[in-house]
């Protein structure tokens, strides 16, 4: 006989699961390269172009917990669910700028030519990435403090 789960386990198991999501998302923005080494994939070796990819990874997820801990700030909670939607689309246009204007086109001509990648460019790429989900985050608070949130 399966015995029915009381509400407070489901919370605390629920809490460990966002805060399981949360710090995976933190470590696949600021170090992919510790996620890639901890989970090992020959289809997906540790290389710069991986890591870039594993940070927009990261950023869905962080996206996701939040929606899931935000639902009782009905505004806000609809700006992230809005902004989990679109994340897509964003970080799409975010990564062609990155590649378009900005140091990943020598990173890609370095991986080519099977040189290592420098420390600062890892620090600018989590700054660009942390800067990313700071914007999204902070543009879904300040419209739901100004009370403009979308009608579903």
């Amino acid at each position: 006989m399966i015995m029915p789960m009381s509400d407070t386990w489901f919370v605390v198991i629920f809490a460990i699961v966002l805060l399981f999501f949360a710090c995976g998302g933190i470590v696949l923005i600021v170090w992919p390269s510790a996620f890639l080494r901890f989970f090992r994939n020959p289809l997906q070796p540790d290389t710069p172009i991986n890591r870039v990819n594993m940070r927009a990874v990261g950023v869905v997820s962080f996206l996701f917990v939040l929606v899931a801990i935000s639902g009782a700030f009905d505004a806000f909670h609809k700006n992230i669910l809005v902004a989990l939607t679109a994340s897509p689309i964003i970080l799409a246009v975010f990564l062609w700028g990155l590649w378009r204007y900005s140091s990943l086109q020598r990173v890609n001509r370095r991986y080519l030519t099977d040189e290592k990648v420098e420390p600062d460019w890892e620090l600018r790429m989590s700054v660009a990435f942390c800067s990313l989900l700071f914007i999204i985050v902070a543009s879904a608070l300040l419209l739901a403090m100004r009370g403009i949130k979308p009608d579903m």
